[in-house]
């Protein structure tokens, strides 16, 4: 079984990541890519295409949409 970025970032409880974060093991920027991340699950399941759901997610949070994609290609990664 493959995990990805995501599976096992969202695996931990918010106060280990946040633990994790002070100890400077993980971004500050984890829950924000984990929110990124489970929005864009949510459109895909609701029916917008990929190119649309960037878009959403850019308005939404006040980003490109380059970041996003980053932002999805890294959480989407298999973690090993």
């Amino acid at each position: 079984m493959t995990m990805t970025v995501y599976d096992l970032a969202s695996a931990m409880p918010k106060e280990q990541r946040r633990q994790m974060v002070d100890a400077g093991l993980l971004s500050p920027s984890i829950e924000r890519y984990i929110y990124i991340y489970e929005m864009w699950l949510n459109l895909l399941a609701d029916g917008h295409a990929k190119m649309d759901a960037y878009t959403v997610i850019s308005m939404r949070c006040y980003t490109s949409e380059e970041n996003v994609r980053k932002i999805i290609r890294k959480m989407a990664k298999e973690a090993r």
